[in-house]
Order: structure tokens, then sequence, then C-alpha cells
């Protein structure tokens, strides 16, 4: 396929809500990551293809800026833009060519072991949390409206009985859209199963994947609510580094040469808990290792509309077309925990197993707020709410940054995160984080430490999001009490 072709694949929709630049972008990381545009090629120039795609050359400049930020191209001075060298020269299977898989449930019994969190018996403590939205900025306004309006509507009043074990057809289709648009996922409503949040969707896919004393693999240090799950289901789970660009996938490799691998759990963005994202290079180098071994990559959409420093990568599943891949997601990590609207997205016949355990827990969700959240999203408010809560976290997280820098340069090592709800504070080797906790306690400041604290980092999440400048200064006011 000769280059101009290659460009003429960009089909820009002016009427979605995606903006021109990030379409383009989105489509020459797929023609990048499919091996269409290898490694080393030189890309058309500016005005060559601001030309051939009848768009502003601002457009095509703010694309290759978009696209070197995420390290997928470099430009070189009085050379030109070429295709980052660094990415591994691979090409993933077809999406059409999906495999079938034999998957059984396991039997285990769930060990009675559970997370053990630091609370306070006062009611009026000060509580800094490891990253969650601020409930406060919610429009619940628009959420109300829309949930009177669907409980109003003569025609959803089957909504009161059983329904759907999938969830909500309309909310589903809705879903379909958004994946697409926001994240560049191929599929349709029978790749979608509505859950109770992310943990639900994501103990679904483990439950189907894993048998006992099959292998896992998880980051170390990795998400509390994984590692519940995979000690419910009794598997072997095994731990990989995480580094600057997150899994070290060449650990993930040498693991698979010694070992029959089932699951991989990834956060592909804002790896919780130290917030970093995997790098193109790695994604592509797991999605080629997912193919040679045969493993399924669970993907946790993890904050992933919260990105602020330039465009969100694409998910894993945006290119393996849920071939190797099952992405979680959830509504309740971005508007709030109270709202317990998450999905599983998978391939048809894994969703089909999923329904089955479903329904053995749950005959369905909430069809009346399953319902509203559709209408929500086609009316375009959960955008807006993205797009308002997204700015604001930015200036807390800037915020809170400053603050670090200004009063705990000597204490605690951070970077600025790319993205999410909190930053992944490394203490001081000198510096007992549990003693600085109960410290912290007996001032009225409940840091709450564990499941967000790894020991063997002497590290822990200080969440920004759900607090105010004000709350910010006071709080860090106490911790620096204790530290001194």
């Amino acid at each position: 396929m000769g280059q101009n072709s290659i460009y003429n694949t960009i089909k820009i929709e002016r009427e979605r809500g995606t903006p021109v630049y990030l379409q383009i972008v989105n489509t020459l990381i797929k023609e990048i990551q499919s091996g269409r545009l290898r490694p080393g090629t030189k890309m058309m120039g500016i005005k060559s293809l601001a030309t051939l795609l009848n768009v502003n050359k601002n457009t095509i400049e703010k694309v290759y800026t978009e696209l070197e930020l995420q390290q997928w191209i470099k430009r070189i001075p009085r050379k030109g833009t070429f295709v980052s060298e660094k990415l591994p020269d691979f090409k993933p299977k077809n999406w059409n060519n999906q495999r079938e898989r034999t998957v059984k449930r396991s039997s285990k019994n769930y060990s009675e072991n559970s997370i053990s969190v630091f609370t306070t018996k006062s009611k009026k403590a000060l509580i800094f949390d490891g990253g969650l939205p601020d409930h406060r900025i919610i429009d619940n306004q628009a959420i109300a409206r829309a949930h009177r309006n669907v409980l109003k509507a003569d025609r959803y009043t089957t909504l009161f009985s059983y329904t759907n074990a999938y969830g909500d057809t309309m909310l589903r289709k809705e879903l379909v859209k958004h994946l697409n648009d926001t994240r560049g996922i191929p599929c349709d409503e029978e790749n979608i199963l509505i859950t109770r949040g992310s943990q639900m969707a994501i103990f679904l896919g483990m439950r189907i994947l894993l048998k006992n004393n099959e292998i896992a693999i998880v980051s170390n240090p990795c998400y509390f609510g994984t590692t519940n799950v995979l000690e419910y289901i009794g598997a072997n789970v095994l731990t990989v580094s995480v580094d600057e660009e997150g899994l070290v996938v060449d650990e993930i490799e040498d693991i698979c040469k010694k070992n029959k691998v089932k699951v991989i759990y990834v956060t592909s963005h804002h790896h919780h808990p130290t917030t970093v994202s995997l790098s193109p290079s790695r994604r592509m180098s797991l999605l080629k290792l997912a193919e040679i071994h045969g493993f399924y990559i669970i993907e946790d959409d993890y904050n992933y509309d919260f990105h602020y420093d330039n465009a969100p990568l694409l998910p894993l599943s945006s290119l393996d077309g849920l071939t190797n891949t099952i992405y979680t997601g959830s509504f309740s990590k971005t508007i709030g925990p109270g709202l317990r609207i998450g999905y599983l997205l998978a391939d048809k016949k894994i969703i089909e197993k999923a329904v089955k355990i479903r329904e053995v827990i749950d005959f369905q969700g909430n069809p009346i707020m399953e319902r509203a959240m559709g209408v929500l999203l086609q009316q375009g408010e959960i955008d807006r709410m993205l797009r308002r809560s997204r700015n604001i976290y930015m200036q807390r997280r800037d915020y809170l940054c400053e603050i670090l820098n200004t009063l705990f340069s000597e204490e605690i090592d951070f970077k600025i995160p790319e993205g999410g709800l909190a930053v992944w504070a490394k203490f001081n080797e000198s510096i007992n984080l549990m003693e600085v906790y109960e410290r912290a306690l007996a001032k009225n400041l409940n840091i709450v430490l564990t499941p967000y604290y790894a020991p063997s980092h002497n590290a822990t999440r200080l969440g920004f999001a759900s607090l105010t400048f004000s709350e910010m200064e006071k709080y860090m006011g106490v911790l620096k009490s204790v530290l001194i």
C-alpha cells in the first residue's frame, strides 16, 4: 500500500463530537500500530497532508504535535517527521479473525482475608483519600432531571420490572457511540455488559478466564481490588515491575517462556497506584506477546477521561478489536463512587458467559438509573460533566504539586502525573509512613494509606481531586507538622 493510499484511509466525520485533529491522530496511530506506517517511515508533510484532507495547516500541525507528545513520531529538523524507530515492527491479527476459546469457572472457595483500610471513629476527621472524584462538583440537577424524565415517560414503565441482564439497551447503544468516539474501540451492543462498577466487571472477566491455580500476572504494586479478586478465585499470581513506562513487558515475556499464562491485568492509563501510563512501544509489545502466547489482557479503563497534558493514548482494545483483550470501565470512577454503573467490553462469547455468572449474583442492575445514564450520554451531559471536572482537577493537581515542591522537597519525591486523580508520593526512607499515619490521625487527619500504601516503595497516593485549595493547605499543613 502506497503512502498516499494510507492517508486516504483517514475519514473525517465533522458531525462527530470528537475534534477533527483527534480523529486524524487516532487514525494515524492505528496505521502505525497496524504496521502500515512502519518505524522509521517518513510522514507526509504538513502542507501536503492538509491539502489531501482538506483541513487547515494548523490542524495538521496540532496532529503532529500530539503524536510527538505521545511518542509515536519524531521530528528531525531539516529532514522531516518520521514514525518513531523505538516502536516494535509488529502487525497484529485482523479484528475479524477472533479465535474461540474454551473457558471454565473456578470452584475455589474464597479466603476470608480482606483488605485492611485504616479508618477513624471520628465522623469529623479530615480524609486524605487516594484519589476519588469530588461529589460536590457533580451536576446532580442534570442527573435528577434525566432520572425524573425516565420515570415520567409512560413507555419506560417496564423498567420497574425485570428487564435485561445485559443492561439497559439504550445505555449500551450510547456506550457504543461513546467508546468509539472517545477511545476508538470497534464494538456493538452485543459486546457490552452493564455492571455495578468496574469491580464487578473485573471480577466477571477474571472468573471466566481463570481456574484454580492458573497463572495471572499483575504489577507490583497493583490495584487492591484486582488482587482481592484473584485471591478469591485462587489464581496463581505472579508480579512484574512497574517503571516510568508502565509494566515492564520484558519481565512478562520471561515469565511466558517458562509458564502458561492465562491473564495479564493492566491499567494502561494512570496505573494504579503509581499513575504512570503504558508507553506506545510497550503497548504494541504486550499485544504481540498476547498473540504469541495466547493470554488475555484485562484492560482497566482507570481515569481515562482525566488526562491533562495531551490527549490520552488509545486503549490496547482499540487496536486489538477485543481479540485478546477485555475492557472494563466505570462512571463510578469519573462521576462518583455512589453511581454504581460500569461496563465489561469483550468478545460476544465472553459476554454471554459473563451474563450467566451475573444472573447467579443478580438478575440485573438498576434499569431506571441505567436508562437515565443513557439519556445523559445521548444529550452530551456526560461529556460536559467530564470537561468541567477535568479542568477543575487539573488545577487541583497543579496546586497540590506546588505545595509538595514548596513544603516537602526534602521529604517527598514525586512526578507530576499526566492524568488521574492522585500523586504517587515516595517518602524519604528515613520516614516511617505507619508512624506518620498514627501521628496524623491523632491530629484528626486520616491519610488513607491502605489500600494505597506500598510498603516496599515507602510510598502512597495523595488524592487531589476531592480537595479544594483551602482544604489542601489545611491537610498538607497537618502532614508537614507530623513529619517534623
